[in-house]
């Protein structure tokens, strides 16, 4: 493993990062097809990171937190800036927003409680982030005119994406509270054969 801290796939992951400006004033702007170019891009930069790392064995700790930060910020704004162009309703972007910020939070509280504890994507989990990109992708093609984008497509990956958001951040939740309530068991358990051998 390596721990050089800019190594070719971090630079990479900083790389999608500074697409989020520039694919924000790309889409206030009205420069559709130019956004579309640069999400794509930011597309292949998410394969291309991953390839790299485990190609030349460079994952880091930086690498595994800046990852999903990069994609997260780049939904984010994706969503926010459809919306203020009205290719996307406002209460999808909350829903999607809030979804994340609940996840994210009643995370932040049970590794504080109990420890840090590795937690895996669910399968809602990742049908839910493949429903997001879809509708973020085709909302702006639409935007951007391309004949493969009928209105009803993009009316129902939007329900689609919500519906996914809602259920997602539910299991999400219910799966921490189990994960939070082991660790509990397993902090007590602990507790108990410390004061075994002290008694002992």
């Amino acid at each position: 493993m390596s721990y050089r801290v800019l190594s070719p796939a971090n630079e990479i992951t900083i790389l999608r990062l500074l697409f989020v400006p520039v694919f924000a004033s790309l889409v206030v702007g009205g420069h559709d097809l130019a956004a579309l170019g640069v999400l794509v891009a930011a597309a292949f930069s998410d394969l291309a990171d991953g390839l790299v790392a485990r190609r030349f064995q460079q994952q880091s700790a930086l690498g595994m937190a800046l990852d999903p930060i990069a994609d997260k910020v780049l939904m984010t704004t994706a969503f926010l800036v459809l919306s203020f162009r009205a290719a996307l309703p406002w209460w999808l972007s909350i829903v999607v927003i809030t979804r994340d910020a609940g996840i994210l939070l009643t995370a932040g509280v049970i590794s504080l409680v109990a420890g840090y504890r590795p937690f895996r994507p669910s399968v809602l989990g990742k049908a839910s982030t493949g429903a997001q990109i879809s509708t973020i992708f085709f909302a702006l093609a639409a935007q951007a005119r391309l004949p493969m984008t009928p209105h009803w497509l993009v009316r129902g990956l939007i329900d689609l994406t919500a519906a996914l958001a809602v259920a997602s951040g539910f299991h999400y939740l219910f799966s921490l509270r189990h994960h939070f309530g082991s660790a509990e068991i397993s902090g007590e358990a602990a507790s108990k054969v410390k004061v075994r051998v002290k008694l002992e």
